[in-house]
């Protein structure tokens, strides 16, 4: 009896010892198909995110793109030649000057306050390769580009040259026509900052899309002077400058932090932790 007891323990024992064998297998193919089916939707999400913040990028940068290669010239006027200076370049447009030299006619803004430069030049070049290309030198030089270039010497006191790359010609070129007041904002980068002062830049238009606001333009500076990236805003007028936002501020600090911002009061403090200058200027159409 106590054989068959024991053996009838033994088998019992042994029948829920497989019984419990059986159940921790079961449950631990349930846990490992768990972390299979979670780490699959982990991935699809990366996948699906990954694909909204490359779609969003593309987006952003079919707005921002900087295809078009410009000179922007920062002219200070000698004491009392500033209206030389604007006539200067009024006379060169009505006689066709820039078209005789093949280069685009060049957008001026005229300081309002801010900076030290009276007037800032912009105008599109395509590229160095076409800009600089044997048929166009010559070709300004047979237009007279240097008799123009003495001719602006002798009224000015300063002049600052930076080639940068912005957005298409026809763009900024619109925006200039269909506006007379200009916010400039130019920036150089502390070391290693480069990348995240252009980034801020963009994130700062997606702050001003989201509430409704303008977006300015962005150009990076390749050569010349300090400036790394700048902006413009364009403007109908000073009125539109300075109206606030249409939003309320509860909308205007979701869309600061949807905009990669810690929040609205940080934009303007975030910048300056990527700045070694920055010079801001309001101007308008001579």
């Amino acid at each position: 009896m106590a054989r068959r007891h024991g053996g009838a323990v033994a088998v019992t024992t042994h029948s829920a010892g497989t019984a419990v064998s059986c159940t921790l297998a079961v449950r631990r193919k349930t846990v490992m198909a768990m972390k299979v089916m979670n780490a699959l939707v982990r991935m699809l999400l990366i996948a699906v995110l990954g694909y909204s913040a490359s779609a969003n990028a593309s987006a952003q940068d079919r707005v921002d793109e900087p295809p078009e290669l410009y000179r922007v010239s920062t002219l200070r006027a000698a004491p009392g030649a500033l209206v030389d200076v604007l006539a200067l370049y009024a006379d060169a447009a009505a006689a066709g000057h820039w078209q005789g030299l093949g280069d685009a006619e060049p957008m001026l803004m005229r300081h309002s306050q801010g900076d030290q430069w009276d007037v800032l030049v912009l105008q599109p070049l395509g590229s160095y390769a076409d800009y600089y290309a044997r048929k166009r030198v010559t070709q300004r030089d047979a237009a007279g580009e240097a008799a123009f270039r003495q001719a602006l010497n002798k009224l000015v006191v300063f002049r600052e040259d930076l080639f940068a790359y912005g957005p298409p010609r026809e763009q900024v070129q619109a925006a200039y026509a269909g506006n007379g007041f200009f916010h400039v904002e130019m920036f150089a980068a502390l070391a290693g900052k480069h990348d995240a002062l252009l980034q801020q830049r963009h994130m700062e238009n997606t702050y001003l899309r989201a509430i409704n606001s303008r977006p300015n333009l962005i150009w990076v500076g390749d050569q010349g002077s300090d400036v790394d990236v700048f902006t413009i805003g364009f403007y109908p007028s000073i009125v539109e400058f300075a109206a606030p936002a249409p939003v309320t501020a509860e909308q205007a600090e979701a869309a600061a932090k949807a905009s990669g911002f810690e929040g609205r009061a940080f934009i303007g403090t975030y910048l300056r932790e990527l700045l070694q200058s920055h010079h801001d200027t309001l101007a308008v159409k001579p």
